[in-house]
């Protein structure tokens, strides 16, 4: 049978395999035609990449709502995840099959342009990026007017870093379709097919993910392979190995592959990783300092424009983030990259290869930073919360890489062929060799400081909006917070003396190390404003960064939205949410007390011993006493202290209509603004008694009950208006301020209309 004819069965068997047996003969057959192919020496036929290529990528990575896709469903059959794991293997014949084709020069693909991130395809669709496609990034280096030509070789790892972004638009759309079918008994029956469909791969992915409960889940096929090709494309060294044949990557020069083509590979498929899972859709992707270097169309305020708007980043993706962390910590401080021969005719991004931290990092750092932020700050209310917690670890390991260890990572080695990986080592001897912060990692954490400080503030703003959901997670993800900043006394004078610093603040140590510490300052301010350029949230959001973003370090200021405070204000939250918690709550108040005294340890020679003096005693026992707790969910309407967190910037809850809750905070803070009420009445100057006088002609001109009426009017107009002035003189005196948010809370509306429809049933039956 002719390669052609071969290829087109291929593609068909491929495009119709649903179900996992089906598959894995699809899968068997690739796998045996590449081998066959190969083994003739034919140099696998054009017509398999040209048909059946694009439909085994597409069905291997890309999850739609009729059908999964096979990394998916390896996920409950290991018969077909053993196959997928021989096929796309670095070893694997699907990848000899990709690195000849490019060394023969077969074709070039073009990968969809509507699964590309938002600001890629729109730097595409811009011809006055072109003359700066290799600054903004090495994936654009094969644009060709608005299309992006990629080799087979990068074609591939298109497709495998979409995955995961396939995967969260499949499950979103199985949610959405799971509500259309709750919502809508009466819809069609090809729809309750489709949606069945969905639910039965669902509930197999779910039953697959617990099978094994009580123990650690295994990793996943897809990290599997994700690990393999960061080991093959991205090793330690970029010089290939002495005295050997070469690999994928490591080809010998006789192989057509030298040392700079491979590192051009590393660069790629690092870049790629970057570009799919940390931008994704960001609407401010580069550095500033490259807008007004390359003046780019693109400006750095382009989320003004319609098309890329604040979204947080796709869910799922924090799993194979945190790998990908955790591998380029391990390589980063060994990574060897100053050979002339690798770095001749690169020139993006030469200067960070004299960065104290490697070449990788200051890759990362912008981008893993926004990734991160954005999740905080832009995840909606609802979301399951360990889709954050999968992006919290990935934060967790980037902020500790001294504990990378290679251990680490070996759950994540491929199986060998009819085989098991075999746990290497023992947990005593784990133990025994963790890692712990040394002063070798100073320039690493000076560098990364943002993730330190800021981003720790900023999560805790995000721990006050998610309180409610999961008090438990939440509470566990701050105490390892606090740990990481706690678990190393010269790790935590550090972080101080950077702080102090950045605010002038006087050092207690010797001025050679203030001026070391000191010239960090401006490139620690410079990242605050870059990588937090543009976002923010709307008052109503519940965000800390609205008012003064951007602006300031406050991990240890002494005001309102400083870390320590807002620690305080989360305990009195978290205590209350806990005890109307059913069941034993045991755990959570465990972790509330060592979540209290890893703060004692990190505030209390900087902030905790000068709280007293720094809060006016009121402040002071509203955050310290027992008698005014927190009320979580409906505060009184018009009720606000300080011990309330400003309910009307709480964020909208599923308990209340959106639109009129936003309504009625503009019309309260309208009011407050208006009488005066967001002021303490010290700040009002008294006045004294007013003296009347009244004129003597005036006095005896008065008669009638004409002029009897409007005296008693007058009368009474004024004592309403002093009454008034009594109520404004106690809330601003009592700090309480106007708050009709509580109006739309769907109950009270409930309720409003219920009566209202009893008033007029009533009145109609009368």
């Amino acid at each position: 049978m002719p390669p052609e004819t071969d290829a087109a069965s291929l593609r068909e068997a491929i495009l119709g395999a649903s179900r996992p047996a089906a598959a894995a003969r699809a899968v068997s057959s690739v796998s045996e035609f590449l081998r066959r192919h190969g083994a003739a020496g034919d140099n696998h036929p054009r017509a398999f990449f040209a048909d059946a290529l694009p439909a085994l990528l597409f069905r291997v990575f890309v999850a739609s709502p009729d059908s999964p896709s096979f990394i998916d469903l390896a996920a409950a059959d290991p018969a077909l995840a053993e196959l997928l794991a021989s096929l796309l293997s670095p070893s694997g014949p699907l990848l000899a099959a990709v690195s000849a084709a490019d060394r023969h020069g077969l074709l070039r693909f073009v990968f969809p342009p509507e699964r590309l991130p938002d600001w890629l395809r729109l730097a595409l669709s811009s011809d006055a990026v072109s003359s700066s496609d290799e600054v903004i990034s090495p994936l654009l280096a094969g644009r060709v007017g608005s299309e992006l030509h990629l080799s087979v070789f990068e074609y591939y790892l298109f497709w495998f870093a979409y995955y995961p972004i396939s995967v969260a638009t499949a499950m979103a759309t199985a949610t959405a379709a799971a509500r259309a079918r709750k919502a809508l008994p009466s819809i069609s029956e090809p729809a309750l097919k489709s949606i069945g469909r969905i639910e039965s791969w669902m509930s197999t992915l779910a039953s697959s993910a617990s099978r094994n409960l009580g123990q650690k889940p295994e990793s996943s096929l897809y990290l599997k392979l994700l690990y393999s090709y960061l080991k093959e494309f991205v090793p330690n060294s970029c010089v290939p190995p002495r005295n050997s044949g070469g690999t994928l990557l490591h080809r010998a020069v006789s192989d057509g592959m030298d040392a700079a083509e491979s590192f051009r590979r590393a660069e790629f498929f690092v870049h790629t990783l970057i570009q799919f899972w940390l931008i994704g859709d960001d609407f401010s992707p580069l550095p500033v300092q490259i807008y007004l270097a390359y003046g780019l169309p693109l400006s750095p305020k382009v989320h003004t424009n319609a098309t890329l708007v604040e979204r947080p980043p796709a869910p799922g993706v924090g799993d194979a983030v945190k790998l990908f962390v955790m591998y380029m910590n391990k390589i980063n401080a060994c990574v060897d990259i100053d050979v002339p021969n690798v770095l001749e005719g690169i020139s993006s991004f030469k200067e960070t290869c004299n960065s104290p931290v490697g070449y990788w990092n200051p890759l990362i750092q912008r981008p893993l930073y926004r990734f991160l932020l954005r999740t905080f700050l832009f995840c909606p209310m609802g979301v399951e919360i360990k889709n954050v917690a999968q992006v919290f670890s990935a934060w967790m390991a980037y902020m500790e890489p001294w504990k990378a260890q290679k251990e680490d990572l070996d759950g994540y080695d491929l199986a060998p062929p009819g085989g098991r990986n075999v746990q290497r080592v023992t947990e005593g001897k784990r133990q025994m060799c963790e890692a712990v912060y040394t002063p070798e990692w100073e320039n690493f954490v000076l560098s990364n400081y943002l993730f330190y400080s800021s981003l720790v503030v900023h999560f805790l703003g995000f721990a006050h909006k998610f309180i409610h959901s999961d008090v438990s997670s939440v509470l566990q993800m701050v105490s390892k917070v606090l740990e990481v900043l706690a678990a190393s006394t010269e790790l935590l004078g550090l972080i101080y003396n950077v702080d102090a610093a950045y605010h002038s603040r006087i050092l207690g140590s010797s001025s050679c190390y203030l001026d070391h510490v000191l010239k960090y300052v401006p490139s620690i301010r410079e990242q605050l404003q870059d990588w937090e350029d543009g976002l923010s949230e709307s008052d109503a959001d519940g965000s800390f960064l609205h008012e003064r973003r951007n602006s300031d370090l406050r991990l240890f200021s002494i005001d309102e939205e400083g870390a320590y405070n807002l620690l305080q204000l989360l305990l009195l939250r978290a205590e209350s949410e806990i005890q109307r918690l059913p069941g034993d709550a045991v755990q959570s108040f465990q972790t509330l007390d060592l979540i209290r005294s890893k703060m004692k340890k990190i505030f209390r020679d900087h902030i905790e011993s000068s709280q007293p003096m720094n809060l006016p005693a009121r402040e002071y026992n509203q955050h310290h006493g027992r008698g005014e707790v927190f009320t979580p969910k409906h505060p009184g309407p018009w009720k606000h202290s300080l011990a309330n967190v400003n309910w009307m910037t709480r964020p909208i809850s599923d308990s209340e209509v959106a639109w009129l809750a936003r309504l009625l905070i503009r019309f309260s803070a309208w009011l407050n603004e208006t009488l005066r009420l967001d002021r303490d009445d010290s700040d009002t100057t008294s006045t004294g008694p007013t003296n009347v006088n009244f004129d003597g002609n005036e006095l005896s001109s008065v008669g009638g009950p004409k002029d009897a009426a409007r005296m008693v009017f007058v009368g009474a107009c004024s004592l309403l208006v002093l009454v008034g002035q009594s109520i404004l003189h106690f809330m601003r005196a009592h700090r309480i301020r106007i708050n009709l948010r509580i109006l739309a809370s769907k109950k009270f509306l409930t309720a409003v209309m219920l009566y209202g429809l009893f008033t007029v049933a009533r009145n109609v039956l009368s």
